[in-house]
């Protein structure tokens, strides 16, 4: 390769991240920019590969922190076992491009980065972080939500308690719609624009999964993400008694889980899921709004579909799914009496039905069934009721003494 040498200037010592290179290649109008260790960072300016002499030469160390910031885990696991890569990669809420690794001929670990397009973020929200930057964040201090609202700095759950985040400062309503363009998809933010809120997940891989829900209030958007692990958990890992793998081994019948809203419902039953995948060979549907924990088919196989995504009704896939040779059905939640009939009827009919209500206590939660029926109705579901339900699973989230831990309560 031959480079020509550009003035040097004032060194400067390695930059923490990679991020700054970057930002300082399409500052100066780079269209590439390459990076070997033992040199300093080269950029491809007006046809010419120049060393930018402002910056120290890169160290074995600092290259793999570049690199660990490029890549995602997959992609990062495959440059380790072949030692080269070619692969779009992203930093969310800042950039993407094209990056070929592999090693130069005297065998130095080396990254050519091209295509370079900025996210564009403005001063501000550079300054108080992306809302990748907040999950990052979150995710680190132990955190379920994060609430953004115009006119009100970010506030983070932890520990059930509301914590504000002043340093992030008050969301701006410029802010506030930066955050959507980063979170929606351009179908979606028209989607929000017309109805006025929308729920949605994202996935940030490596990190978490985000529940995400927007809306507009009185004093203009806002917008709540529930942290959910990548990891589906284990009935062991939660600590719930080993009945909730026995409930999930059922054939037929109705399980319900019920509790308050945020009291780890759709947790649970992720947990008796993978009970099922670890050990038994079945169907499972899952019919989500939206899907929260994703699942890997092992021993059962999984379809996972969700509400707006995959399906315009809870009613309408739960109809479908009883044609596609399930023997376990999820429903997210139970929130209309055509859902609940068709749930009913399947778990009458050789399959296990698992459900959500939002009710507080087991009795509660038969008697929010029967009110989806009329009086002159309700006489005849209650026996169907009573036929189809296996077990309701009423459930109450409570702090331990551990900073940072939470414990799952049942009682049946």
């Amino acid at each position: 390769m031959t480079a020509t040498h550009a003035p040097a200037e004032t060194p400067l010592n390695v930059p923490s991240s990679i991020r700054q290179i970057i930002q300082d290649a399409c500052d100066r109008g780079a269209s590439a920019v390459y990076l070997q260790v033992g040199r300093p960072p080269f950029y491809h300016l007006g046809g010419k590969l120049l060393p930018q002499e402002h910056f120290s030469t890169l160290g074995n160390e600092q290259f793999h922190h570049y690199l660990k910031e490029l890549l995602s885990p997959p992609q990062m696991k495959h440059y380790l076992a072949n030692r080269r890569i070619e692969a779009d990669v992203r930093i969310h809420g800042f950039m993407q491009g094209r990056i070929d690794c592999r090693p130069t001929a005297q065998g130095t670990e080396a990254i050519s980065l091209k295509g370079i397009v900025l996210d564009g973020p403005s001063e501000e929200i550079q300054k108080r972080g992306t809302v990748y930057g907040m999950v990052e964040d979150a995710f680190q201090r132990g955190a379920s939500d994060i609430h953004i609202q115009v006119g009100e700095p970010p506030r983070f759950r932890i520990q059930g308690k509301i914590v504000i985040q002043k340093s992030y400062g008050r969301t701006t309503p410029t802010q506030f719609d930066e955050f959507l363009a980063e979170v929606l998809s351009p179908s979606q933010l028209e989607q929000f624009k017309v109805r006025q809120e929308l729920d949605t997940a994202i996935l940030y891989e490596g990190l978490v999964r985000c529940r995400v829900n927007c809306a507009q209030s009185i004093m203009g958007g806002a917008m709540v993400l529930r942290l959910i692990s990548l990891e589906v958990p284990t009935l062991e890992k939660l600590g719930l008694p080993a009945v909730l793998g026995y409930l999930a081994e059922e054939r037929q019948g109705l399980v319900i889980v019920t509790g308050a809203v945020n009291s780890g419902k759709s947790t649970s039953l992720a947990a008796m899921l993978r009970h099922v995948n670890d050990s038994y060979p079945r169907k499972i549907v899952t019919i989500e709004d939206p899907i929260e924990y994703v699942h890997t088919s092992n021993q059962s196989l999984f379809t996972q579909r969700e509400v707006g995504l995959h399906t315009q009704e809870f009613k309408e896939a739960l109809r479908a799914a009883l044609r596609q040779d399930p023997d376990i059905i999820l429903i997210g939640e139970m929130r209309d009496r055509e859902t609940v009939d068709t749930a009913i009827r399947a778990s009458l009919t050789g399959h296990l039905v698992l459900g959500t209500l939002h009710t507080r206590g087991a009795v509660n939660a038969f008697k929010r069934l029967l009110n989806f029926y009329t009086p002159e109705e309700q006489e005849t579901v209650r026996y169907q009721i009573v036929d189809a339900l296996r077990a309701v699973i009423s459930q109450t989230l409570v702090p331990t003494c551990e900073e940072g831990a939470r414990q799952l309560w049942k009682s049946w």
